[in-house]
């Protein structure tokens, strides 16, 4: 009988230990789903703040509101230019080169090419190259940037000033995707002609998911949504409505001020205003204008099309366009109107003194573009006659203004070079990337004395611009 009660009382044990450990896995498997649901929240969020962390800055650039000029008001001389593609970019981009090299300032510039970043291999902005670069500062921190990269507000600030004007430029989305196509011939990319790609793109049967590489970008930087990827965007971060509300939000919060291609002139009027520099500082050259036979002229239907394959960038765009719409407000219509016709004026005097005129043949240029692509695009050519001085120094004024961003980019190579490494000019660095101007200049012996270390004192005219055309 003592058995029995003992062998009872053993089952019961036994039965209480089991529904313990039931109890315990069943915690266990509750602890594993609600990790499993907090790590996919979390990646919720990551996802969320994928671009954001690449927008959002350490410190955040101090608002600015339109407001009466001051007579006395310090020209500003660090700024952060987003450049972004066929946007009218290059028009403003010549204008910063100029202004750099006119008051010797310097400029954050590749080693080579156009790029500051390597965005094909998903490089950021390449800020330990630009710190150690021959053409860097001492300090590191450069006047000006206003190449092209993606944004990184983080990564910027590390090579520029703290009290940096922040300005971008946007276009509206169906021109931008539509002239980017055709500059850099994207028809191979996707497989069809420019008419052929809105066509598909207008199917009923979704025509994006049969066009080759809809969803990819060419050479890793051109694409779909092409002014929200230059901003930061992720093009899986276009397709969530509250991570792109939010990018806008911070890149609002971000840029003084957000430049409207189509509005061109009163864009650099507010620009003017806000760098406080002169009416000669902001005349801009366009550049990268396209012939009129290499334009595709977009139906209502065409523009639908586009604005429906790049929904994001409609968004943003739309969102700056009302922002701009109130910037012009504060600073005054009525103002606007009339510091507009000046700018126009000082443009025709500036045309008129330079006997500018555009080019037939881009060959006869000494100053062409990227191989392949220059015949595409409007160029200029100078007519000044006259061998006095005064001639001279304004045929040196013009022609400046019909320098490409390539050229000047180079001509700043030079300069910051000698600026900031005399001692080391004097050692056997590698000057590789000096070498296709050393094949174009007919000076070179005069920059080849400077590298050797002889120093040369030269006044130079802050150069103006001028043009008649639109940036498209």
């Amino acid at each position: 009988m003592a058995r029995w009660k003992e062998s009872k009382a053993s089952r019961k044990k036994d039965g209480g230990g089991g529904s313990t450990s039931v109890m315990l896995r069943l915690l266990v498997l509750l602890c594993v789903v609600s990790s499993m649901a907090l790590v996919l929240q979390l990646n919720l969020t990551n996802q969320h703040n994928l671009m954001l962390r690449n927008i959002k800055g350490a410190e955040e650039p101090r608002a600015w509101a339109a407001q009466p000029a001051d007579p006395f008001c310090r020209p500003r001389r660090h700024l952060v230019f987003l450049k972004t593609h066929k946007c009218g970019s290059s028009t403003l981009q010549s204008l910063f080169l100029r202004y750099a090299a006119a008051n010797n300032l310097s400029v954050a510039v590749p080693y080579s090419g156009v790029y500051l970043d390597a965005a094909a291999t998903g490089q950021s902005l390449r800020v330990k190259e630009l710190k150690e670069s021959p053409f860097a500062p001492p300090s590191g921190k450069y006047h000006l940037l206003v190449h092209h990269t993606r944004l990184n507000v983080r990564a910027m600030q590390q090579i520029t000033y703290n009290d940096s004007v922040w300005v971008t430029i946007l276009r509206e989305p169906a021109a931008v995707f539509e002239s980017m196509f055709h500059y850099y011939r994207l028809h191979k990319f996707y497989g069809a002609t420019f008419d052929h790609l809105v066509w598909k793109l207008g199917a009923r049967d979704g025509g994006k998911f049969f066009l080759k590489n809809a969803e990819t970008r060419y050479q890793g930087r051109l694409g779909r949504n092409q002014m929200s990827f230059d901003l930061g965007l992720d093009d899986l971060d276009t397709h969530m409505e509250s991570v792109l509300r939010d990018a806008i939000k911070i890149l609002d919060d971000t840029f003084h001020l957000v430049l409207i291609a189509e509005r061109m002139d009163e864009s650099l009027v507010l620009l003017r205003h806000l760098m406080c520099w002169s009416e000669d500082d902001t005349v801009a050259m366009a550049r990268n204008v396209r012939k009129d036979q290499y334009r595709s002229y977009l139906s209502e239907q065409a523009v639908a099309t586009l604005e429906h394959f790049n929904a994001a960038d409609v968004k943003l765009y739309a969102f700056f366009k009302e922002k701009f719409d109130k910037h012009v407000e504060a600073f005054g219509r009525g103002r606007m109107e009339r510091e507009v016709v000046a700018l126009r004026a000082k443009r025709d005097k500036v045309w008129k003194q330079c006997g500018l005129r555009e080019s037939r043949s881009s060959s006869s240029s000494k100053h062409r573009q990227t191989p392949g692509k220059d015949h595409h695009v409007i160029e200029y050519q100078v007519h000044v006659n006259g061998s006095s001085s005064s001639a001279r120094k304004l045929r040196k004024y013009c022609q400046e203004l019909i320098e490409s961003g390539t050229d000047l980019t180079q001509m700043l190579r030079w300069k910051q070079y000698t600026r900031y490494h005399q001692r080391a000019a004097r050692s056997s660095l590698d000057l590789s990337w000096s070498q296709t101007l050393k094949k174009k200049t007919k000076r070179k012996p005069r920059r080849v004395a400077a590298l050797a270390g002889r120093r040369t004192h030269r006044k130079e005219r802050r150069p103006a611009a001028g043009h008649r055309r639109p940036q498209t």
